[in-house]
């Protein structure tokens, strides 16, 4: 019997050295959570994209006249006037059709002063009756002749001095030449002659402003709209913002890997010349501002899927954690229910959201935020932002992958189960409720928040937070959950004997392990 009261106590010992090293660890866990005040702020929701920049208008420059280029006195890069020459074409031919209707014009005004004096000395014959009237119609006749052939010399040599002109291809407004197609001594086509439409030489801009073609999601190309302020950073030039409009969105859309987006204009001044065709760059395009508002840290948001991944990370119970934040839920369904019956006249109907928590996500238009399935769920804060989740990158075609994690883990109302948390109406379009934990004195409590704009670390407090109140940052704290897990997982796996090593007391059957049998 003594041996069998030694073991019970030895049991026992171990068993309560294991409760208290559990409940060490949870409190060490909990004591790990970082937290940060909620303080004003002000934030600026924007939408980001990447493009070229292009001159807003490409001339080219081809001749009407054909022959041999002579001069070519510009290239690339170049900087031309209005009236420049850019090129001439040989005028020998053109030249000489145009001192051939010079003499022919000399020779019918020529023609036109004896014919009318001819006409008149036959006007004064006529009327004294010296003169019959055949020779009388003969005189008129060759005066009208002298003129109509005056009316076509003058043509014809209007047509040579056009031709002679055309033979000097010159700048028609200031730009800069950022293509040439030919150089001196090379034979052209005539532009009006030529069935191709004859030879490119040329190709000028005006650079002074440019414009910026970027891609945009459809996620948020709703929110984009002609005359927004725009900041354009090229690489050329990282640290040197230059200021946009955009001036139009194009209605055909683009898809790039499955990814549907639309291309965007935005007009930069470029008077420095600073920028140049063909530049990579990025937009960030101003969609809402708030200044001076209560905000939260993204990193401390979480949807409703999230609860038991945060439980796991402060220490505290799933369960425990889902039902806190059902009760809460409930109690503001109840009270926006109440204040619904109480109100009067179209501003007191309930809105889309009205009523309990629901699992589709409880707020007007509502969006996905930055859990998850903010990819699947395709929206993300006010305005549709897209989110920033694990997913998320195939939903941007890998554009914000390099944001860090505290964005990539603060989960979005418009998912489903997120709305378990919302249920609200009455709000902003677009508000989401969401769930926070809140430093209290016994420890980390559930508090339920709706959002408004967000930059992607910082988040407008609509309601459910107070200044001054701290959040706790779960970024780090899942992070370490996780990799204890894993850890743990791992130890199971390596204690339970894989297949063919044997364990300490006898092999798996088959496993030609251990001193046990087969």
């Amino acid at each position: 019997m003594r041996p069998l009261a030694i073991a019970a106590v030895l049991l026992a010992v171990v068993a309560v050295l294991l409760i208290v090293r559990a409940v060490r660890g949870r409190r060490s866990a909990v004591a790990a959570v970082q937290t940060e005040a909620v303080g004003r702020r002000d934030i600026a929701q924007t939408v980001e994209a990447t493009g070229t920049v292009q001159p807003i208008e490409v001339t080219e420059i081809r001749s009407k006249a054909s022959g041999q280029i002579v001069r070519m006195p510009v290239q690339i890069g170049s900087a031309v006037k209005t009236g420049d020459m850019l090129a001439q074409v040989d005028p020998l031919n053109v030249r000489n059709t145009y001192d051939e209707a010079a003499a022919s014009l000399k020779a019918a005004q020529a023609s036109v002063a004896v014919t009318k004096a001819q006409r008149d000395r036959a006007d004064q014959l006529f009327s004294k009756g010296f003169m019959t009237a055949d020779q009388h119609e003969s005189a008129v006749l060759a005066f009208a002749n002298a003129q109509s052939q005056l009316v076509n010399a003058r043509s014809n040599l209007s047509n040579a001095k056009q031709a002679l002109d055309d033979a000097t291809v010159r700048a028609p407004y200031d730009g800069t030449i950022i293509e040439q197609d030919v150089t001196k001594g090379q034979v052209i086509a005539s532009a009006t002659m030529s069935a191709s439409g004859g030879t490119l030489l040329l190709k000028m801009a005006d650079l002074n402003r440019v414009q910026l073609q970027a891609l945009v999601g459809e996620t948020d190309i709703g929110n984009v709209r002609p005359g927004m302020t725009a900041s354009v950073t090229v690489d050329a030039f990282p640290n040197r913002p230059f200021q946009g409009t955009v001036i139009k969105i194009e209605p055909q859309a683009v898809v790039q890997q499955s990814v549907t987006m639309f291309p965007v204009l935005v007009s930069i001044a470029n008077e420095n010349g600073l920028l140049l065709p063909g530049m990579n760059g990025e937009i960030t395009i101003s969609i809402a501002e708030r200044s001076n508002v209560i905000a939260v840290p993204v990193d401390a948001v979480r949807s409703m899927r999230e609860l038991p991944t945060v439980a796991a990370a402060v220490g505290l119970d799933p369960d425990s954690l889902r039902a806190r934040v059902q009760r809460l839920a409930a109690a503001r369904a109840a009270a926006r229910a109440a204040s619904v019956r109480d109100s009067s006249g179209p501003a007191g109907r309930p809105g889309p959201g009205g009523g309990p928590a629901m699992a589709g996500g409880g707020w007007p238009g509502a969006h996905a935020g930055f859990g998850r399935d903010s990819a699947r769920a395709r929206g993300g804060w006010p305005g549709g932002r897209p989110g920033f989740g694990r997913d998320s990158m195939m939903a941007r075609g890998g554009r914000f992958g390099n944001w860090r994690g505290a964005a990539g883990r603060a989960g979005g109302a418009g998912g489903s189960g997120a709305g378990a948390a919302g249920g609200g109406t009455g709000g902003p379009r677009g508000s989401q409720a969401q769930v926070v934990l809140v430093q209290g004195a016994n420890g980390l409590e559930p508090r339920l928040v709706r959002l408004g704009v967000s930059d992607f670390d910082y988040a407008e407090v609509l309601d459910g937070l107070k200044e001054g109140e701290q959040v706790a940052l779960l970024s780090v704290a899942e992070v370490q959950a996780k990799r204890q897990s894993d850890q743990q997982q791992l130890k199971q796996r390596m204690g339970s004997g894989m297949p063919g090593v044997g364990a300490t007391g006898g092999g798996r059957p088959g496993g030609g392990g251990g001193g046990g049998g087969r």
